[in-house]
């Protein structure tokens, strides 16, 4: 893709990741603007990650706090081509993707098996946040998403096992490993709005393996 800016972040031989900005292309960011704008103006349809099957501590107390979008809930089956997120997916698919991840990581070489996707939207407002935690997939994809300008501080990604943090920036995608310990930051509003819709969306999709019939 002529947009998309890869960045590898690979000098940690034992937790490399990919980042590519420009994820979307122009166009596609406003249609994907669109379905958030949608998901997060029905607050009906949106659920608390602390009520859902977040990660959870040795307490049995939840790690994250935000909203959660399951756009499958709309979609599944046989409708994901009505969605616009379910339809860029083409992007992870391009031949280019495929040689940037296996670039950046030892594990890209599992990529190509993947054969499933997983996907959910969750939405940052004011004092969420995920503490350290994993994914049981094989490679957790991330696209970050916010209204400009930023009305919030924090929000950032972090890899504690690396002491690496990621700015969350702007139609971002981060791709890597799920068994990876990842958190987020906690997202502080100066003056928050009344609606919703000004925190940090993230998009992610979850890549897996579906056994092989006999």
């Amino acid at each position: 893709m002529d947009y998309w800016k890869p960045i590898f972040f690979n000098q940690d031989k034992a937790y490399p990741f990919l980042i590519i900005d420009n994820w979307y292309s122009e166009q596609e960011e406003k249609n994907v603007w669109k379905e958030l704008d949608f998901y997060t103006s029905n607050e009906s349809e949106l659920y608390r990650a602390e009520n859902t099957t977040v990660a959870k501590d040795k307490n049995n107390k939840a790690k994250g706090f935000s909203y959660r979008i399951y756009p499958d809930l709309y979609y599944y089956p046989n409708k994901r081509n009505k969605s616009n997120i379910f339809q860029y997916l083409y992007k992870q698919q391009q031949k280019e993707f495929h040689k940037l991840i296996k670039d950046a990581m030892p594990h890209g070489r599992q990529f190509d098996c993947t054969n499933g996707t997983s996907s959910l939207i969750s939405y940052y407002d004011n004092n969420d946040y995920y503490n350290s935690h994993f994914d049981v997939f094989q490679f957790t994809c991330l696209i970050w998403f916010y209204k400009t300008p930023k009305l919030y501080t924090g929000g950032d990604f972090y890899f504690p096992e690396s002491d690496t943090i990621i700015e969350s920036k702007h139609n971002r995608m981060c791709i890597f490993p799920s068994y990876y310990l990842h958190q987020v930051k906690p997202i502080i509003f100066n003056n928050k709005p009344k609606e919703l819709g000004y925190g940090r969306y993230t998009i992610t999709h979850f890549y897996f393996t579906y056994p092989k019939p006999e």
